[in-house]
């Protein structure tokens, strides 16, 4: 696979597209069955081979995946906070396909050999991810009907078929279909003469059989033949129309049509059963023999060979085209299609059987993770956790000096993002600011980050901003900011040829009393203030000099032709990182030994790089002791006797998406600890431009200390990694604790101690005179 990974241009795009699905470090996975009625990741660990001395990527993930479904399974979590989790799952797993399965099938197509260490080739690999994602979408749609929707229907929610309607219902969804939706629905006929309309990624749709009636003199009539159609259900388009409100307890509708004995609440119709009911309007002059609601899933993994293109925003257009129009490698079929549809819908859309998922229903299900956040929907909800204000942070522009006296550490989402966003508002009306440089990866779709820079370049300041356009699915959102930008006058970079951007930075110089301030902000996630509120995340405030000085000389880098200068603080990918995470490993196996063992304590999103493994087992046979809190993907194999039993690696699912990095080497008792933007994956040390930061600052450095020792301890919502990629439920004998939830506690007494600041106060009593 290296050898491939780093082949001539003779492999070029080919083996770009490989290594940027499979990665440098792949290798084959463990097949591990999982039946119908089992969502657990639960395993029994069996001897490991010489050979085996790795997971597999693509089903460790889907062990993450279950985990996520676990969440909406588990009867301890609220109503709704379950039905978000169904929502996360599904919607986690469409991109588990566009990405990772069609990577697999691009290489089985290419007719590459390309076999992993335990020999399976990609064809293996395919059959075993199928059969574990059968097995988990059967058991979400069994929760599904047999738990969630029943809960629902307690509440008084419910989404109701066309014959469950009350008379006022079908007239209200007849007008909203006749006024919202016939206007801009367009069948298009499946016919082998005429062009096929293109059917799009994860566009919901409808296949309508059709037949004229019979027509003849009674006797001897004309057999007409059938007729197939889709009706593709519009993309920006509400996927629930609430079509009632409450309803007394015991009320039956008029007409027998509703559910005596529930209890009230709002009613919903589907988009695509209100379409169904009335999908007729759309063939006058034909009879509807079936219709069945599908979606197919294509390949979405384009990589824009940037090196070539002369304009990377318009090559960045076409790759959405292409996205929409990508290889199928899965079609969602409702189950109580015909057999004769489904041959035929698999005919015109040229997938295999393999590639067929047949559900009961609904199809696409993202749907859920909106209509958990209903605000009128009646039914158990999770306990709001509002982010807390930095209790350190004084309001306005008393920012600045506080950031100067001493760097800042912020956690999300238990405490806000807001300072962040404040920082960039100051610089954007700090008439001293003069200029202000920031990397951008995702944004959110009313940036409040880029409002602030376009108002800062319209001011006359410097404005640079380093804009990643091939953010996978956030492109098109990104090419609409970049223009924005420019036209405010802003300096817009696409970053470095055949490197993603992915580092977090931002660097604001101001013209202050005493001369130039330089003011940073290094983090581990995006500068988006929407996913700030789901994403546990860390913010780095400082006005160090060596800090700022390797920041800006990394801006240079980026944008310009300057050459890197030895940095004092940062570490960069793909200029040294791998080298410097390498040199700490090592650094811990030199001064581990009788007298004290060695630790590394590290978190991340994945961990996938063969380097940084080899060298973690290394560690582990001379003793060190490691710790890992990976929530995604995971190649290592731990507490493998002679080659890992020192290592545990552990994994967290809860209200939030974990999405920290956070890496910390004991260094004989002069701990060490680092934050920033890159997995251990080869993709983040080898093909992206990432950032990783040391936090000097002692307090800080405990503070983090204390996170991870939180992480670790988590025995509620965590679950530990066996040798045989299994995930195993903790030690449930211990006092249960959930780190999560012990976070926000301590945000919010941190906050409530700020604001009274009596508390910190003890005053001695004296005898009254």
């Amino acid at each position: 696979m290296d050898t491939l990974c780093r082949g001539g241009a003779l492999w070029y795009p080919f083996n770009q597209r490989i290594c940027n699905n499979l990665g440098r470090s792949e290798v084959g996975l463990l097949p591990r069955r999982l039946g119908e009625s089992d969502v657990s990741t639960e395993g029994t660990t069996k001897a490991v081979g010489p050979n085996d001395r790795y997971l597999n990527r693509a089903l460790t993930w889907l062990g993450f995946n279950g985990r996520v479904l676990e969440e909406a399974l588990d009867p301890s979590n609220p109503l709704l906070e379950r039905v978000r989790f169904a929502g996360i799952f599904f919607s986690n797993l469409d991109e588990f396909f566009m990405i990772r399965v069609a990577g697999l099938r691009a290489v089985l197509d290419a007719e590459v050999e390309l076999r992993g260490a335990d020999g399976l080739s990609p064809r293996e690999q395919l059959a075993s991810i199928g059969e574990r994602a059968r097995a988990l979408v059967a058991t979400a749609y069994r929760a599904l009907h047999e738990e969630l929707f029943p809960a629902l229907r307690e509440h008084g929610i419910r989404f109701q078929r066309d014959d469950e309607l009350s008379p006022s219902e079908s007239e209200f969804l007849d007008l909203h279909f006749q006024r919202e939706l016939l206007p801009i629905l367009t069948p298009a006929a499946v016919d082998p003469s005429l062009p096929m309309q293109r059917v799009g990624n994860l566009t919901l749709h409808l296949a309508v059989r059709l037949a004229r009636p019979s027509i003849g003199n009674g006797a001897s009539p004309l057999v007409t033949p059938e007729r197939l159609a889709f009706v593709a259900l519009p993309r920006l388009t509400p996927r629930f129309v609430q079509v009632g409100g409450a309803r007394a307890r015991g009320e039956e509708a008029r007409g027998g049509r509703g559910v005596a004995g529930e209890a009230a609440g709002p009613r919903f119709a589907l988009l695509e059963e209100i379409v169904r009911a009335r999908v007729g309007a759309l063939f006058e002059g034909y009879e509807i023999l079936e219709t069945a609601a599908f979606r197919l899933t294509r390949d979405a993994d384009f990589a824009t060979d940037d090196q070539e293109a002369e304009d990377l925003v318009e090559a960045v257009r076409q790759m959405l085209k292409q996205r929409m129009s990508g290889d199928p490698v899965r079609l969602e079929v409702e189950s109580g299609a015909s057999d004769a549809l489904v041959a035929r819908l698999a005919e015109v859309l040229e997938v295999e059987e393999e590639e067929i998922y047949r559900s009961p229903g609904p199809i696409d299900l993202r749907y859920l993770i909106d209509f958990a956040r209903v605000s009128s929907l009646d039914a158990p909800r999770a306990e709001p956790w509002p982010p807390q204000p930095a209790p350190d942070l004084p309001p306005g522009d008393g920012l600045w000096g506080a950031i100067a006296e001493r760097d800042r550490l912020l956690f999300h989402p238990y405490e806000s993002f807001e300072p962040v966003l404040r920082l960039l508002r100051l610089a954007a009306e700090d008439p001293g600011v003069l200029a202000i440089k920031q990397v951008l990866y995702r944004t959110s779709s009313s940036s409040e980050v880029v409002r602030a820079l376009e108002r800062a370049a319209q001011s006359g300041k410097q404005v640079t901003v380093l804009l990643e356009l091939q953010a996978r699915f956030d492109e098109e959102r990104n090419v609409a900011w970049a223009q924005r930008l420019e036209d405010a006058g802003a300096t817009v970079l696409y970053g470095l040829a055949g490197l993603k951007t992915h580092a977090k930075a931002l660097l604001i110089v101001r013209r202050g009393p005493a001369g130039i301030e330089r003011y940073a902000h290094v983090g581990t996630g995006n500068y988006n203030e929407r996913t700030a509120l789901d994403y546990s995340d860390l913010s780095l405030l400082s006005a160090d000099d060596d800090l700022c000085s390797d920041l800006t000389a990394f801006f240079n880098v980026v944008t310009g032709y300057s050459e890197p200068l030895p940095w004092r603080r940062l570490a960069m990918a793909p200029l040294g990182l791998r080298a410097k995470f390498l040199g700490l490993i090592r650094r811990e196996i030199e001064r581990s030994g009788p007298e004290g063992a060695g630790q590394i304590r590290a978190k991340m999103n994945s961990l996938v790089d063969r380097e940084i493994i080899d060298a973690l087992y290394e560690a582990s046979a001379a003793g060190v002791k490691i710790d890992l809190n990976v929530r995604g993907s995971c190649l290592l194999r731990p507490g493998v006797p002679g080659l890992s039993e020192n290592v545990r690696v552990v994994s967290l699912v809860d209200r939030y998406l974990e999405h920290s990095r956070i890496f910390e080497f004991r260094n004989g008792g002069d701990t060490e600890c680092y934050i920033g933007s890159a997995d251990w994956m080869p993709r983040n040390l080898d093909r992206r431009v990432e950032l990783v930061v040391p936090v000097i600052d002692p307090e800080h450095r405990a503070r983090l200390s204390r996170i991870l020792d939180a992480l670790f301890a988590d025995n509620v919502k965590a679950r530990e990694l066996k040798a045989d990629g299994s995930l195993g439920r903790r030690d449930g004998r211990r006092k249960p604790f959930r780190a999560q939830e012990h976070f926000f506690r301590e945000a919010l007494e941190r906050a409530t101690q700020a604001q009274d600041p009596d508390r910190s106060a003890f005053r001695p009593r004296t005898r009254p005179t």
